[in-house]
């Protein structure tokens, strides 16, 4: 069913207006903690440089998608940090035991300060979808408030990708096919809980009672239960979100498969104000 409510300018440049506003290291703080890090891993992981450049590249995956994040919420302060990790990630691949060290303590320095970056800015709340975790994050200034496994849309009508915002909030709510019967995509009239609506072509979080919440997560997006474009959350999960986010809540949706933020940025399908150009969704 479309939401129908528009997303007004401000939906996602607010975001990007308010930097981190906490205390920048300087450039010789930042290598002093670097290689103080970088001496502990030579330690830990002496003769084992492979176990070292596995533990950078999980570090760099994850400090891709969160600065993938901070770019669909147009964050400038954070691209100075992504490049300093990308710096860093290529010294993974050295033959050098204490390059490499260098490599992955920067990588995880410069992936926190991302992350805690990312925390900090705007209201402080925040809901991140990855469609690679299919996992959903919400974070209240810098508290976890929930984090569960989910299942997204289908790959014939995957859910959006790129900053959206909540639009508005409805409980109960029967979820109408947008599609005529017949139609490969038609499905009944379909009864939920509640609905977070985040665009104004019917993508909305909500509880999905025909599914089993056991098959949400890795996956799912690709199975018998992936979704019209909705992101399906359980139903506990989805109460604390109903009664928690206010409107105008960030919802980014990224791609979270651990590749270079431009390869992931380059998969958004909203423009500039959050609003989906790929056409109409459902359930």
């Amino acid at each position: 069913m479309l939401a129908g409510v528009g997303l007004g300018s401000s939906a996602v440049t607010a975001a990007g207006a308010t930097g981190a506003n906490h205390r920048v290291p300087t450039p010789s703080a930042e290598a002093a903690a670097i290689n103080a890090d970088a001496a502990r891993l030579a330690s830990q992981y002496r003769g084992n440089r492979q176990g070292l450049q596995e533990a950078g590249r999980a570090e760099i995956r994850t400090g891709r998608n969160e600065a993938t994040v901070a770019e669909f919420l147009k964050l400038g302060w954070a691209r100075r940090l992504s490049a300093a990790l990308e710096q860093h990630g290529a010294m993974l691949d050295s033959v050098h035991d204490r390059q490499v060290a260098l490599g992955v303590a920067g990588v995880r320095y410069f992936a926190s300060r991302i992350h805690s970056g990312l925390l900090r800015a705007g209201s402080g709340r925040l809901i991140t979808v990855s469609l690679q975790a299919q996992e959903l994050i919400a974070y209240d200034r810098g508290r976890v408030i929930v984090d569960t496994p989910v299942t997204t849309g289908r790959p014939a009508l995957p859910t959006d990708i790129g900053a959206m915002r909540v639009l508005s909030k409805d409980a109960p709510w029967t979820m109408k096919s947008p599609w005529p019967r017949g139609s490969a995509e038609w499905y009944p009239d379909t009864p939920v809980q509640m609905v977070v609506w985040f665009t104004n072509n019917g993508e909305g979080l909500h509880d999905a009672s025909w599914q089993p919440e056991a098959t949400m997560g890795p996956g799912s997006q690709t199975g018998r239960y992936a979704s019209h474009g909705c992101i399906h959350v359980p139903l506990a999960a989805v109460r604390i979100l109903f009664t928690w986010v206010p409107i105008g809540t960030p919802v980014v949706v990224y791609p979270g498969d651990g590749s270079p933020v431009a390869d992931q940025v380059a998969q958004q399908s909203v423009d500039a104000l959050g609003n989906p150009t790929s056409g109409v969704r459902g359930d």
